[in-house]
């Protein structure tokens, strides 16, 4: 998550917005953090929160924005990778976001289990979006991204947009309750994923029994 000064700027300038152009707004940024712009995600989705607790927007339209504003920018970036292959990483828009050690590092991490990964990328701020743009290149099967990324956005959107309707206007306090969930999560998911390999990598040494032929 991004130093709490610039994190209470985007807060202060969302949370003057009401109504539709709130939800325009906040949908607009999700989308453009989707696409790779330097904007903290999260710190969006707490102020949804934040929103829908002084009633500018509903808690349900907060919801239901933060949602489909991460799905779909996530996925412009998937199929923009489908589309274009390597030469996406060429386009003006991208070069600057994806470097060449960010782009291979994605790679590697595609390339050992695409299922996981696409799950995981939400959790991975960093390299969220050049995971996602690399499944693209890759050829991940769309079902597969659109169903692991939807289900790791069903988790991790509630999580912040309920923080901050929680805490509403006690922006520190969300601001630090969300670091410790991101953080907590994070350490969850890497726990899940290495009992996940460790069972894996038994099962392929546990050969099955064979009677000897006669």
């Amino acid at each position: 998550m991004e130093n709490a000064t610039f994190s209470h700027q985007v807060i202060n300038y969302l949370s003057t917005l009401n109504g539709p152009v709130a939800y325009g707004t906040i949908f607009a940024v999700l989308f453009a953090c989707g696409l790779g712009l330097p904007v903290p995600e999260d710190i969006t989705l707490i102020t949804a929160g934040v929103l829908s607790s002084a009633g500018s927007i509903s808690l349900p339209g907060a919801l239901i924005v933060g949602y489909f504003g991460v799905l779909i920018g996530d996925s412009i970036l998937f199929f923009a990778g489908r589309k274009y292959g390597r030469n996406v990483f060429k386009l003006p828009l991208f070069r600057r976001v994806f470097t060449p050690d960010r782009i291979q590092l994605a790679e590697a991490r595609i390339q050992r289990n695409a299922k996981m990964i696409c799950f995981m990328a939400r959790f991975l701020p960093g390299l969220r979006a050049p995971i996602f743009l690399t499944a693209g290149v890759m050829k991940v099967r769309p079902s597969i991204f659109i169903l692991q990324d939807g289900l790791a956005a069903i988790i991790s959107v509630p999580i912040w947009i309920f923080v901050g309707h929680w805490f509403g206007e006690n922006i520190d306090p969300a601001i630090k309750i969300a670091k410790r969930l991101q953080l907590g999560l994070f350490i969850a998911l890497v726990l899940v994923v290495g009992i996940y390999f460790l069972r894996r990598r038994g099962q392929k040494k546990v050969a099955p029994h064979q009677r000897p032929q006669i």
